[in-house]
């Protein structure tokens, strides 16, 4: 290890130096050489003086022996500048004795090698430490200590520790690393210093507060959903609610019959939205949402029918689906009186008007519908198709009709009340006089658009009954001339009075009855009809007031009608 440290100490102070003796002295082994040159001199630059530990001078340990109470002095290396001033170099530590050689109890194989700082070890003394420490500004300063640039390069049998390297800025580890291009799909972002944030107890307050706002909220708005759906908030007031035919249709659903069978059948079906949409605007609920919900839990769309309802605006949702039931008892009606002699047009109109059925309805149910009556199969009643074929049935009278009312119900309810009104008396009374319904109830509409009074509803009638069965007699050849029928023609082209309108309505065109009743007769008519008065008369004209005037021949007839009496 010698010639390896001889060579460092070189390789750091220059070829001319030379180690006679050693630096730092140790118990019992041999002083070290001092630096010399090659003629036996000390080494340039460089002198050895032994000092105590208080800093006086010292013998050395190969001179004579210094006093009883004082220690062997320390050597120290003292550089001595070429010029007047020179600076000194700081004191090297001394190493401790047992960090110099291994312990003699651990065998050579076993034991870890002390790290000595002096000479002979395996590392570089403090004097090269300090060297290697030394930037080139203080180089300079201190003389025999190589620049920078003739510092000599380091072997591998003296490495330099890691937690000794220089920390200059020269001495950095650099390492070049394209991060982007080894990475590409790593997207940059600016990193920031997170906080460490203290709450405390600020935390659990600002949770619990904000617990409360929420169940607060949420107990709000449950209140007011149930006010909705109970009518807790409503006030006691009846408004009408309709809910036209249009917003059903037909769907088929299952359900169980009574022996607990599953069964396909058709229901009429409301569109929740409409039926939603009306209740809201009428005030009678708040959330159309939360009815519809309701109403598919409850299945009301199958429940509520077609028609005008009356209903409370206290009403909870429960009772607004009853209330729209066939069994409620809550719908809305009207009563409306239907006068004797209006025609079919007349009451479609009427109806209309008071909200009982739409004009296309019922006129749709007047043509197509094939109500089930036995005196609307009898001879000379129109068949399907013709919007008129029940004029003379929808017998008049006092009707209370639910507003929205189902066509075919309204039909019915007329049909019914004929039926009822219509007795086996009258069927006797017809066949006595050689007619049928049919044409009693034309006779009978006639008499009704006619008569100016009851007092002459039979004399119109026995007018009528001698033109049919004497058609030859009074130049009448069997033509009714009769001016209602003319306008019941007339009433829906709107073209003007005339006798040569090609119709079989036409009585001044056509001989016998007209096609078919031109009206609606009431009772009294209708026994006018079966019961003509016994005369003579062939013609009858208006007189001014208000009544008719009958006569047997067309000659009085014609004198009155150009007289200043006739009214017509």
């Amino acid at each position: 290890m010698s010639g390896s440290k001889d060579d460092f100490w070189k390789e750091l102070m220059g070829d001319d130096f030379k180690i006679d003796e050693p630096l730092y002295p140790q118990s019992g082994a041999p002083a070290a050489p001092s630096p010399k040159d090659d003629e036996g001199g000390v080494a340039p630059g460089f002198t050895i003086e032994y000092v105590s530990r208080d800093g006086k001078p010292a013998a050395s340990p190969t001179g004579s022996a210094p006093d009883a109470d004082s220690r062997p002095g320390q050597p120290v290396q003292r550089p001595q500048a070429p010029g007047p001033a020179q600076p000194q170099a700081s004191k090297p530590s001394q190493p401790s004795p047992q960090a110099q050689r291994p312990t003699a109890a651990q065998p050579p194989q076993a034991r870890k090698p002390a790290q000595p700082r002096g000479t002979g070890s395996g590392e570089p003394d403090l004097f090269e430490e300090l060297a290697k420490n030394m930037d080139a500004s203080e180089r300079q300063r201190v003389p025999g200590v190589p620049e920078a640039a003739e510092k000599p390069e380091e072997h591998d049998a003296f490495p330099e520790p890691r937690s000794r390297r220089s920390k200059s800025k020269e001495d950095k580890f650099e390492v070049e690393f394209d991060f982007d291009a080894e990475y590409p799909d790593v997207n940059e972002k600016t990193l920031r210093r997170g906080r460490t944030k203290r709450t405390g107890c600020l935390s659990g307050i600002l949770l619990f507060l904000f617990v409360i706002c929420v169940s607060v909220v949420l107990a709000s708005l449950g209140w007011m959903w149930a006010t909705d759906v109970l009518g807790f908030d409503g006030t006691d007031q009846a408004v009408d609610v309709t809910l036209p035919k249009d917003i059903f249709h037909e769907e088929e659903r299952e359900e169980e019959d009574e022996d607990g069978n599953t069964v396909t059948v058709t229901k009429n079906v409301a569109d929740l939205d409409a039926v939603a949409d009306e209740l809201y605007a009428k005030g009678v609920i708040k959330y159309k949402w939360l009815f519809k919900l309701f109403s598919k839990l409850s299945h009301a769309d199958i429940k509520v029918q077609a028609g005008t309802w009356t209903l409370n605006l206290n009403y909870d949702y429960r009772a607004i689906v009853h209330g729209m039931t066939a069994r409620s008892g809550n719908r809305d009606t009207i009563t409306l009186v239907i006068p004797e002699g209006f025609t079919i047009t007349q009451i479609v109109s009427l109806m209309e008007e008071n909200g009982v059925c739409g004009r296309d309805e019922l006129l749709d149910s007047l043509a197509n519908t094939d109500f089930d009556y036995d005196f609307l199969k009898a001879d000379g009643v129109p068949a399907l198709g013709n919007p008129k074929r029940l004029e003379g049935y929808l017998f008049p009278d006092t009707y209370e009709f639910y507003k929205g009312d189902d066509p075919d119900a309204v039909i019915k309810r007329f049909l019914v009340n004929f039926q009822r009104k219509w007795t086996d008396e009258f069927d006797t009374m017809a066949a006595s006089l050689g007619r049928s319904r049919q044409e009693i109830l034309i006779v009978a509409s006639m008499i009704e658009k006619e008569a100016g009074a009851d007092s002459e509803r039979d004399t119109i009638a026995s007018v009528i009954y001698n033109r049919l069965n004497h058609p030859d007699r009074q130049g009448t050849n069997g033509l009714l001339q009769i001016d209602a029928t003319i306008h019941y023609i007339i009433a829906d082209t709107g073209e003007e009075f005339s006798q040569e309108i090609d119709s079989p309505y036409n009585t001044y065109k056509y001989p016998g009855l007209p096609a078919g009743p031109i009206a609606n007769p009431g009772v009294a008519s209708i026994r006018a009809a079966l019961s003509p008065a016994s005369t003579k008369y062939y013609y009858y004209a208006l007189g001014l007031t208000g009544t008719h005037k009958f006569f047997e021949t067309y000659d009085q007839f014609r004198s009155f009608v150009n007289s200043d009496q006739y009214g017509g």
